[in-house]
């Protein structure tokens, strides 16, 4: 599976330069706002690359200015405002061949347009409908409205308004067109028209439903996550080569030594004495054998239980326990025995804390730094996703420390690979904490493998840089266990040092780039 963030501008280059061989099942872009004929063009050139085979089932979302669109059921377009009045208020009028009368589509309405094979899913072309509205009728729950199906009528109800109308085409088992779902779009330009040819019908949104304004880009990744659960898991995908199944085999750049050592062994009966938790051990790191062969461990803080389930990480997930008051003493002796002078702190997500955890990373770092002065720190923190600002308040009290949080992966991964998180919040949470405080360093990380494009990649680095984000470290996903996704690629040492280059130009000050590279890798280093 495989979503990719398209601005309007450069939609056709990105869809020209989809690569022919079809590893992933489903593939989801997002177009922003962009024209109608636009992206009606790009639906045609999907059509005949999916008919071919070149590209796998691929779904646009899009809002579009104000438009009205025509379909093939002509005594159903119906126009209440001439041509050329429509032409001065904006509106333009386009005459296409999808099934159904006129509507109207504007900002503030979300549209997806499925590229799909209906062979592959064994569905006729009513079953397809109905799959549609499910995904509606699914979103617009989660948005607190509660819609219905019409026998009669493609389409979804609210108490015998509108709310979102379908209109499709089939050619040679392959969909065009699909779902426009009112949000919180103006329902006047439904004023120019008799909506789909029905006389006296109303039309609706989220927005006159509830009485809530909703962010597009939260709406577009509920979205996402419903598309992905009807249109990928009936392919049986899951971030897999749908052309083999077999376990794919570890390239010899990626092959480690059995951990062992003195060195090793002193590390891992400390950590034991003391009942500290590592996430080198609950995300099962390939570096822990030299990590701790060196001497370095990154502790785990705020229980071994995390609230979240993301699909690249095997840290348990379920209700924590309460936070360990006893914490923050054991990890000073720990720094103590071990005459640690850096030391990484992360945690598990707490979204069943107030402040996501942010005192018990102040208390952690202080009390050691009482017991080890000399002690140098980085934090990698959860998002805090819902106390963002006063979290990075609470962190003051234990500066000076580099500020870690990390992205993971590219943005139109985040439904299957970081599910509960978002892209933008994780970004937002870097630069809060950047203009807050501007002396100290901060860090991300991304992990390569998960089917992510150059392009993606690239545009993650932009954006971590625009934050203000000093650092950065960039490796290859490894599935850490039997349930977690698993790896689409394995990306060749030669592609990492072309990242480390392009990071470097791009100004990160410390880059780390390289198959095994992880957040706290060598982050004890103060120049890479």
């Amino acid at each position: 599976m495989l979503t990719e963030n398209l601005k309007t501008e450069n939609l056709k280059s990105h869809v020209q330069n989809l690569i022919p061989e079809i590893r992933n099942p489903l593939r989801i872009y997002d177009c922003g706002v962009a024209d109608y004929r636009q992206i009606l063009e790009r639906q045609q050139r999907l059509c005949e690359d999916r008919y071919h085979d070149k590209i796998p089932d691929t779904i646009l979302i899009a809002e579009h200015p104000p438009v009205i669109t025509l379909g093939s059921r002509r005594n159903a377009n119906k126009l209440l405002t001439a041509s050329d009045d429509l032409a001065q208020k904006h509106i333009d009028v386009v005459d296409i061949r999808r099934g159904g009368g006129a509507t109207a589509h504007n900002p503030g309405q979300l549209v997806f347009y499925p590229i799909l094979n209906l062979q592959k899913f064994s569905l006729s072309v009513s079953e397809y409908i109905r799959e549609l509205e499910t995904i509606g009728i699914e979103l617009l729950e989660q948005l607190g409205v509660h819609s219905q199906r019409r026998d009669d009528l493609p389409g979804l109800w609210v108490n015998g308004k509108k709310i979102a109308s379908i209109g499709v085409r089939i050619s040679r088992f392959v969909t065009l067109h699909g779902m426009a779902i009112n949000i919180q779009n103006d329902l006047s330009i439904f004023d120019h028209i008799v909506p789909c040819g029905l006389e006296g019908v109303k039309m609706t949104s989220v927005l006159n439903e509830t009485g809530m304004q909703n962010s597009i880009s939260r709406v577009k990744g509920l979205l996402i996550q419903s598309l992905f659960r009807h249109f990928s898991s009936k392919n049986g995908s899951n971030l897999t080569d749908t052309t083999n199944h077999e376990p794919r085999k570890l390239p010899v750049w990626l092959r480690r030594p059995l951990p062992a050592g003195s060195i090793y062994n002193h590390t891992d009966k400390t950590l034991n004495s003391l009942g500290l938790e590592t996430i080198c051990m609950h995300a099962n790191c390939p570096n822990k054998g030299e990590c701790w062969g060196r001497g370095t461990a990154t502790v785990l803080i705020l229980g071994n239980i995390c609230t979240r389930n993301c699909g690249f990480c095997s840290v348990a997930k379920g209700k924590p326990l309460p936070t360990d008051p006893t914490e923050p003493q054991r990890i000073a002796q720990m720094v103590k025995q071990m005459n640690l002078k850096y030391l990484v702190i992360t945690s598990v997500n707490r979204d069943d804390l107030p402040d996501g955890g942010a005192v018990h990373f102040s208390n952690c770092v202080n009390t050691v730094r009482q017991l080890c002065p000399d002690t140098k720190f980085e934090i990698l923190t959860p998002d805090f996703r819902h106390c963002q600002t006063e979290a990075i308040e609470i962190l003051n009290s234990a500066l000076p420390f580099v500020f870690a949080h990390n992205v993971e992966t590219v943005s139109s991964l985040y439904p299957v690979a970081r599910r509960g998180g978002d892209y933008q919040l994780s970004l937002n949470l870097l630069k809060t904490a950047k203009q807050k405080y501007p002396g100290i360093q901060t860090k991300s990380s991304i992990m390569l493998g998960l089917g992510e494009t150059d392009d993606e990649i690239e545009q993650v680095l932009k954006d971590l840089r625009n934050t203000g984000c000093d650092r950065i470290t960039i490796g290859q996903y490894l599935k850490p266990s039997k349930d977690s996704l698993d790896v689409v690629e394995y990306v060749r040492p030669e592609k990492f040092s072309y990242w480390q280059q392009k990071a470097i130009q791009l100004g990160f000050s410390w880059v780390i780039s390289e198959p095994f590279a992880r957040s706290s890798y060598f982050a004890e280093k103060s120049y890479i």
